[in-house]
């Protein structure tokens, strides 16, 4: 997992997960369930406050604020958990195909898989910066190749209903409107 070297608890950061290979397992509700119920968790439980997100189909973007720990550590123990529990779910679905070619993608001797290309953190060191990724992340279901609604507040898998709408999405968010 990459991130900045200097982590600063006074910045948000945008962070994007993407799956080895690019695989789509986030189509299917049971692994997207995985990712969104581990970032309520780690939000309900005061390791980070999350002000945005959207889980595509390969890959997830977030914008967070590591509360009491770096962002390092939150990127890690994120990406350990899911990797465990996609493990899990895969192995129960009998999904032997993909955990073969989780298996290849494997980069570290010890452990048998690998599900999470690197986690990548970018220190939001602007407003403007961070209007620029809030719509980036927001506007991701309606954008090519993707195209997945018409109205990106339709997309359930995303926080932009709560900022379009007023409406609080399928996880619960902090609003982000005192960093802008």
């Amino acid at each position: 997992m990459t991130f900045d070297s200097h982590h600063d608890v006074t910045h948000l950061y945008f962070v994007t997960a993407t799956i080895c290979g690019w695989k789509r397992l986030f189509a299917e509700p049971a692994y997207a369930n995985i990712v969104l119920d581990s970032l309520a968790w780690m939000r309900r439980n005061r390791r980070m406050a999350l002000f945005a997100f959207v889980l595509m189909p390969s890959h997830l973007h977030t914008i967070v604020k590591p509360e009491n720990h770096a962002i390092g550590a939150v990127t890690h123990d994120f990406g350990s958990f899911t990797a465990h529990e996609i493990l899990k779910q895969l192995r129960r679905d009998g999904r032997t195909d993909l955990l073969e070619f989780f298996r290849e993608q494997r980069r570290d001797p010890r452990h048998a898989h690998s599900i999470w290309q690197d986690i990548q953190a970018k220190n939001v060191y602007s407003p403007s910066f961070l209007r620029e990724k809030l719509e980036y992340i927001h506007n991701n279901p309606i954008a090519k190749p993707w195209s997945l609604v018409r109205d990106r507040a339709d997309y359930r898998y995303s926080s932009a209903c709560y900022y379009d709408r007023g409406v609080m999405p399928i996880i619960e968010i902090d609003d982000v409107s005192e960093w802008l």
